[in-house]
């Protein structure tokens, strides 16, 4: 099975399926403002790409680079693909087009309270079965606390607090800056 990332744009036969999938994948609090996620794209933003295998679509990822580090910031899977391998392929494909770099990741804290609770244990034993370990850092974004999972090596506050920058620039980054603190 090929995995082919493809860089997002409204012309792409699967387009409105790709956004769909974005709204329904992530909580509104995760969602990228519409007006930003506009901009990035209109900038043809790298990074923000639709998944295949071969011509099929099968859902999307969004990643940012900082030095030597990997911020997968979204990653879904359509629902008429999940379970199907296709995941951990992608986290596969992932790992071999940036190799020799760290890949991090936020996924939600455990919380027995948590609606989607079993969803939450799932989504960490998959990224634990794909090499993923916790980074003993809890990200406080705007409306929950996330926890950030890492794979080939560790990071540092200094690490997170500097991508973090990187990543919202300096008028986004002091209105969305988020707290990082050890587990």
């Amino acid at each position: 099975m090929t995995i082919n990332f493809r860089l997002l744009n409204n012309y792409d036969v699967n387009y409105s399926k790709v956004i769909e999938l974005y709204k329904e994948a992530f909580p509104e609090a995760q969602h990228i403002p519409a007006w930003f996620l506009r901009y990035k794209l209109r900038k043809g933003k790298a990074g923000f790409d639709i998944i295949y295998t071969h011509d099929t679509w099968i859902g999307l990822i969004y990643v940012t680079e900082y030095k030597d580090i990997v911020f997968v910031q979204f990653l879904a899977i359509s629902e008429s693909r999940r379970s199907g391998g296709y995941g951990s392929k992608v986290m596969d494909s992932l790992k071999n087009l940036h190799s020799g770099k760290r890949i991090v990741l936020n996924i939600e804290m455990l919380d027995k309270q948590a609606k989607n609770y079993e969803q939450r244990i799932k989504r960490k034993a998959f990224y634990e079965k794909n090499g993923f370990s916790s980074t003993g850092y809890i990200v406080k974004e705007p409306a929950e606390l996330l926890e950030m999972l890492i794979f080939g090596g560790s990071i540092n506050r200094e690490e997170i607090e500097a991508m973090y920058k990187k990543l919202f620039g300096s008028i986004l980054g002091f209105l969305f800056r988020p707290k990082v603190r050890k587990i």
